[in-house]
């Protein structure tokens, strides 16, 4: 499942949206307050940025592995943006803002505002919020509903966040780059294919085994079995999931 790591500051999270999992980071506003990390899940989402330059850049290139609708608002763009808009990842509406009315025209999920403008960057943010979407400014996190920590992504598979609360931006990536080089000795081809396994594991399980314990249990006895370890080593995935299939007979 894609996911985009982020980092949630408002201790509302909109009761009335449908619900999304998360790897998390919620901020309580009381002295001391810790943030909590979250995965978002935006699969089939509208997700809108405002901003053409490169925060938006960044902002885009954070989603296009998110399996989200991407519609860029903006009255300039750059050169990978175009190429972007060409190559159809994502949506384009050319416009000069002076407001933030223009929302009310979709339905987005998620809100980002990276013009170099901030007096607008908030007023799109204030929007947003009106319209229970989650709101994000790139120049003022004090508004935002979340702040982005620095991700290390292992073959689209581990995701690793580093967050400073939105303390140090730079910082977090100076971290997150240190700790990249170790994460990606440690965390093996085998681990890789051992969660995808998981994956085929679970949603295998759910139309055999009726309760959670017992599919943990079962779950757990995948990534234990020998045969199915070995056939990992030997990088032989579809013998592995014959392999989970025969155990999952056998309960």
């Amino acid at each position: 499942m894609s996911k985009a790591s982020i980092d949630i500051k408002n201790e509302n999270l909109y009761a009335t949206k449908k619900r999304t999992e998360f790897l998390a980071i919620y901020k309580y506003h009381s002295e001391g307050a810790k943030l909590l990390i979250v995965d978002l899940n935006l699969k089939g989402n509208l997700v809108i940025v405002v901003g053409g330059g490169q925060e938006g850049l960044k902002k885009i290139n954070s989603l296009l592995t998110q399996d989200c609708k991407i519609l860029l608002i903006s009255d300039k763009t750059n050169s990978q943006i175009d190429n972007y808009v060409k190559q159809k990842k994502i949506l384009f509406k050319k416009m000069k803002l002076e407001n933030a009315n223009f929302l009310t025209k979709y339905k987005p999920i998620l809100v980002m505002a990276t013009t170099d403008d901030k007096k607008l960057n908030r007023k799109i943010v204030e929007k947003a919020k009106k319209m229970r979407c989650y709101a994000y400014a790139a120049d003022d996190p004090a508004v935002s509903d979340f702040s982005h920590p620095s991700v290390i992504n292992i073959e689209d598979t581990v995701q690793i966040a580093v967050s400073t609360g939105g303390r140090s931006p730079a910082m977090a990536r100076k971290i997150r780059m240190k700790a990249e080089e170790v994460f990606k000795k440690i965390i093996t081809k085998e681990d890789i294919y051992q969660i995808r396994l998981q994956e085929f594991a679970r949603s295998s399980a759910k139309s055999k085994i009726a309760t959670p314990l017992e599919r943990k249990k079962f779950l757990y006895g995948v990534i234990n079995d020998n045969q199915v370890k070995q056939l990992i080593k030997e990088g032989n995935f579809k013998k592995a999931q014959k392999r989970v299939m025969e155990m999952l007979e056998s309960k």
